[in-house]
């Protein structure tokens, strides 16, 4: 499969790495707006450079592209690779507002290609057995859920700071944790509340909430409240963190992303465990490793087989949508229906 990558910047690299390193794939063409950027992330794997991505479809042979633009300038590489024939894979979140979800989702409707978002933390084997011991009952049926997510603030004033002001820890971070609920749960978010945090970065002439608190109903039962900020000291240990913690009517369950370790409590006592391995893209053996390498080698055999993909936009739009109503929430102080 010939593939070619859509943006170059810090998970655009890391796609065309992996297609150079999958034995299926083969990475031919990099298309970034900063020409050098192109040059440089396509030159180790004798790729062609772009600055055009009309013209890397146009110029190109390719089986699939993988879009890896900004968090809001999904839709419009989305579809143009579409309409050129080509599967796409392309990075989370769908989108940033409801218009552009839905467009990528009819247009993944009225073609015959393979198209899935890179919600990469579903195939970390930690979220797998917190997935499994809930699909087994261990915990009953989940009540209440507790999601924190946090990033140093490194990570708007520089890591992403020519768009952060264009996206929200909602999107850049938490789409992970909605996605990875929603799958858990296994029902839709129906309503949500919201409030959020400014200041820090609004200070630093980065006009964005520095955090934000969002209480979301999925089905009849469960309630999660999703805490996410991007404002820690540059100190802290970890550019990113976060902490999880599942009520059941039968058990509870917690998951600590830094230590990846979790607990879990019902009527037959009490059981802690270490996970070990990749988590979502290591270096062994000189090769990315982990579950990023297993999202994008779904991706290819999906392609291959024409099965709809567990992250298809179609399976997605419900937590696309919830984003979309949590800054309405903001927006109108009030809460939002989603149904």
């Amino acid at each position: 499969m010939k593939v070619g990558v859509i943006g170059a910047g810090i998970l655009g690299s890391r796609h065309a790495r992996v297609w150079h390193e999958l034995a299926e794939t083969e990475l031919v063409a990099v298309c970034d707006l900063d020409a050098a950027r192109a040059a440089s992330t396509a030159e180790p794997y004798n790729a062609r450079a772009f600055s055009d991505y009309t013209a890397m479809l146009a110029e190109t042979e390719l089986d699939a592209v993988s879009v890896a633009t900004p968090d809001h300038l999904h839709r419009e590489p989305v579809l143009a690779a579409l309409a050129a024939g080509k599967h796409v894979l392309q990075e989370k979140p769908l989108a940033t507002n409801a218009d552009d979800a839905r467009a990528i989702v009819d247009a993944a409707a009225q073609s015959d290609r393979t198209v899935m978002v890179n919600f990469s933390q579903r195939f970390v084997t930690d979220h797998i057995w917190i997935h499994n011991a809930l699909a087994r009952g261990d915990i009953g049926t989940p009540r209440m859920i507790l999601s924190l997510k946090h990033d140093n603030i490194s990570v708007p004033m520089n890591m992403i700071r020519s768009w952060s002001q264009d996206t929200s820890p909602l999107y850049f971070m938490t789409s992970h944790d909605l996605d990875l609920v929603h799958w858990f749960v296994g029902v839709d978010p129906v309503s949500v509340m919201a409030q959020e945090t400014r200041g820090t970065l609004d200070a630093h002439g980065i006009p964005v909430h520095d955090g934000l608190n969002a209480l979301l109903q999925f089905g009849d039962d469960v309630i999660a409240n999703f805490h996410s900020s991007w404002i820690h000291p540059n100190t802290y240990p970890r550019i990113a963190d976060g902490f999880l913690q599942i009520i059941g009517d039968a058990g509870a369950l917690t998951y600590n992303n830094r230590t990846r370790t979790a607990e879990i409590f019902n009527a037959r006592g009490g059981q802690k465990i270490e996970f070990i391995g990749a988590h979502t893209a290591d270096i062994i053996d000189g090769k990315v490793t982990g579950a990023f390498v297993s999202s994008l080698q779904h991706f290819v055999d999906c392609a291959r087989t024409g099965r709809e993909p567990d992250t298809s936009p179609r399976r997605v739009l419900p937590t696309a949508l919830a984003q979309a109503g949590v800054m309405e929430a903001l927006r109108l102080k009030q809460p939002i229906m989603l149904k």
